[in-house]
C-alpha cells in the first residue's frame, strides 16, 4: 500500500487497461478488428491443427518461434471457455505483472523518492499501442524478461541463478531476452548467469528436438524474408515510391507484406550487417568496460540489454508492433533507476510508439499505396528509433572509456554505477539496491560500498546495502 500511495501513475494505468481490456473483447468497438484477433486465430488454427495431433506445426512458414513458444500458446486453450478471451486474459495478468515489477523496482531501488518514470512509461506506451498488444503472446515474453532484470534474492549467487533461468525461460519463449547477457558481469556471477540462462534454454529445446524433430527449423526459416515495408530498411523503398522508384509489396507466405523485386535483397544484407556491427560494437563496449572492471551489476544489466535490444529490432528485416512491446519493458525497468544511462533512448522509443497504431492499422492500407502521409509518419518512427539506438551505444561507449571523466581506467571502486552527467555525459555513481552490488573490483573493505559513499556523494544507506553487508 506504501507504493500504491506514492504513485499516481496507478489510477491511470487501471483505466487505460480496463479500456483496452475491453476494446480487445470487442465490448468497445475498435476501428480494426482484424488487428487485434489475427493473430490469436492463427494461434488456435495451430492448436487445432498440429497441437492437438501431438506435433508443432513446423509445415507452416508462419511458424517462426522457438519451441517454448508453445506454453504461452497452449495455457489457454488448457481451461474451459473462449481460447479469444482465455488469451486476452492471460496477456492481461502479464501486464499487470509487468507493472507490479515496475513498482517495485523503482521502491527497491530508492525506498524514499521511488522513480514514477518506469511505470509511467509502460502505462502509457502498452496504451499507445492500444488492443493490439493483448492479440499477441509478447506480453508473457515481456513478463519474463522484466523479472530476470528485477529479480532480487538474499544472495549474489541466488540472484544471479534466478536472473539467469528468467533469461533463459524467456529466450526460449521467444530469443530476444538472451541479448541481456551482453550486459552480464564479469568474473563468477556473470560467467554463472550466462551458464544457467544457457542451460536454460537449450536443455529444453534439444529435448524437444529429440521428440519432435525440426523444431530447431525457426532458426533458418526466416533467411528468405524479404523487407517488411515497416522495419527501417524499408524506408528507401517507402520514399522512392513518392519518386517513381517503384517496388511491389507481396503479402508474403510469412504472413507480412513485404516489399520485393531488385534491390530488397540487398537492403537484407545490409541489415544483416547492421546487427553483426551493432552487436560488435557492443562486444567492444563490453571490452572496455572489462578493462575498468566489467559492468556493474545488476544496474547495468537493463542498461546494455535494453540497447542490445534495441540495436536488434533497429537493425532486423521486420518491424511489428509487438517489437516496441520489448522494447517498452526493458525501458521501463532501466527508468527505475534514476542512475540509469538510458533517460533519453527510453523516452525516444516511447515517443516512436506512440504514433504506431497510426501506421498498422489505422494508415496501413494507405501506406501499401504509395501515400506520403503514412509514409512520413513510418519514417519519423523508425528516425526516433535509430536516434535512440545510436545515442545508447553513443552513452555506453563514452560511459566505458578511460575518458569518462571522473576516474582514471583500471580505478573503478568496487559497488559503482556509471551514470550520467551534464558536464561530460558521464558521472559515477554508487550501485546500490540489490545484493550484487560488490560483484566489481577489489572487495577490500577500502573498496567497499563505504568507500563509495564516502568518496562520491554519500547517499542515503538501504535494506540492501544492510544485506549485502550480511552476505
Amino acid at each position: 500500500m506504501r507504493i500504491a500511495r506514492r504513485q499516481p501513475v496507478i489510477p491511470w494505468y487501471i483505466g487505460t487497461r480496463v479500456l483496452l481490456f475491453l476494446l480487445a473483447l470487442n465490448v468497445l468497438p475498435y476501428f480494426n478488428r482484424g488487428a487485434v484477433t489475427g493473430d490469436v486465430s492463427l494461434y488456435h488454427q495451430w492448436i487445432t491443427q498440429s497441437f492437438d495431433h501431438g506435433r508443432f506445426p513446423l509445415d507452416s512458414q508462419k511458424w517462426q518461434y522457438p519451441p517454448g513458444a508453445a506454453a504461452p500458446l497452449l495455457l489457454p486453450h488448457i481451461f474451459p471457455g473462449s481460447y479469444y478471451v482465455l488469451f486476452f486474459v492471460m496477456c492481461l495478468i502479464a501486464d499487470i505483472a509487468v507493472f507490479w515489477m515496475l513498482l517495485r523496482a523503482a521502491a527497491r531501488a530508492d525506498p524514499e523518492q521511488p522513480s514514477k518514470a518506469g511505470p509511467w512509461l509502460w502505462t502509457l506506451g502498452i496504451a499507445a499501442i492500444g488492443p493490439m498488444a493483448y492479440g499477441r503472446y509478447d506480453l508473457v515474453v515481456t513478463a519474463s524478461a522484466v523479472a530476470a532484470l528485477t529479480v532480487t534474492l538474499r544472495s549474489k549467487r541466488s540472484t544471479a541463478v534466478a536472473r539467469g533461468v528468467l533469461i533463459g525461460i524467456g529466450a526460449f519463449l521467444k530469443l530476444w531476452p538472451a541479448f541481456f547477457v551482453f550486459g552480464a558481469p564479469k568474473r563468477r556471477n556473470g560467467r554463472l548467469l550466462f551458464g544457467v540462462a544457457a542451460a536454460t534454454a537449450a536443455v529444453p529445446t534439444l529435448v524437444l528436438e529429440l521428440f519432435f524433430p525440426g523444431v530447431l527449423s525457426f532458426i533458418t526459416n526466416q533467411k528468405s524474408r524479404g523487407i517488411q515495408i515497416e522495419s527501417v530498411f524499408a524506408t528507401p523503398f517507402v520514399a522512392g515510391k513518392w519518386f517513381g522508384f517503384y517496388r511491389p509489396i507481396a503479402n508474403t507466405q510469412y504472413g507480412a507484406y513485404e516489399f520485393t523485386g531488385s534491390g530488397t535483397s540487398f537492403a537484407g544484407k545490409v541489415a544483416l550487417l547492421g546487427t553483426v556491427v551493432g552487436f560488435a560494437t557492443l562486444l567492444l563496449i563490453r571490452r572496455r568496460a572489462a578493462v575498468r572492471g566489467g559492468f556493474p551489476f545488476p544496474g547495468m544489466l537493463a542498461d546494455v540489454g535494453f540497447t542490445a535490444v534495441l540495436v536488434s529490432v533497429v537493425t532486423s528485416r521486420v518491424l511489428s508492433p509487438q517489437y516496441l512491446v520489448w522494447l517498452l519493458g526493458v525501458a521501463a525497468v532501466c527508468l527505475t533507476r534514476r542512475e540509469t544511462l538510458m533517460r533519453t533512448p527510453a523516452w525516444l522509443v516511447l515517443g516512436a510508439t506512440s504514433v504506431t497504431q497510426l501506421i498498422f492499422p489505422l494508415f496501413y492500407h494507405s501506406l501499401r499505396f504509395g501515400q506520403v502521409y503514412p509514409g512520413l509518419i513510418l519514417i519519423s518512427r523508425n528516425g526516433a528509433l535509430v536516434v535512440a539506438a545510436l545515442l545508447a551505444l553513443r552513452t555506453l561507449w563514452r560511459a566505458t572509456g578511460p575518458d569518462s571523466g571522473v576516474l582514471p581506467s583500471g580505478l573503478l571502486p568496487s559497488g559503482v554505477l556509471l551514470g550520467e552527467d551534464g558536464r561530460d555525459g558521464v558521472r559515477l555513481v554508487q550501485d546500490v539496491g540489490t545484493p550484487l552490488d560488490g560483484e566489481l573490483g577489489g572487495g577490500g573493505p577500502e573498496d567497499g560500498p563505504e568507500a563509495v559513499v564516502d568518496r562520491v556523494r554519500g547517499p542515503r544507506r538501504s535494506s540492501a546495502d544492510r544485506l549485502v553487508e550480511s552476505d
